[in-house]
């Protein structure tokens, strides 16, 4: 069961660690200097973002031309 649990987690390896560490620097963030949800939802898409590129879901000319496009 563990290793079917970690087959399938595998191809999401980056995105996982990423939204951690969004987590944990959110909360981090939160209780030292107090912030407002705004700033938490940020530090997750960044979180998210990052870990599609670690994945390699996501190349970074998709995301500029997502963003920039007419």
């Amino acid at each position: 069961m563990k290793e079917e649990t970690w087959q399938r987690l595998h191809p999401y390896r980056g995105r996982i660690i990423s939204l951690l560490f969004a987590v944990v620097f959110s909360i981090l963030y939160l209780t030292v200097g107090f912030g407002h949800a705004l700033v938490v939802l940020l530090f997750l898409l960044i979180g998210i973002i990052i870990g599609k590129i670690i994945d390699g879901d996501l190349r970074i000319d998709q995301l500029l031309t997502f963003f920039f496009q007419r």
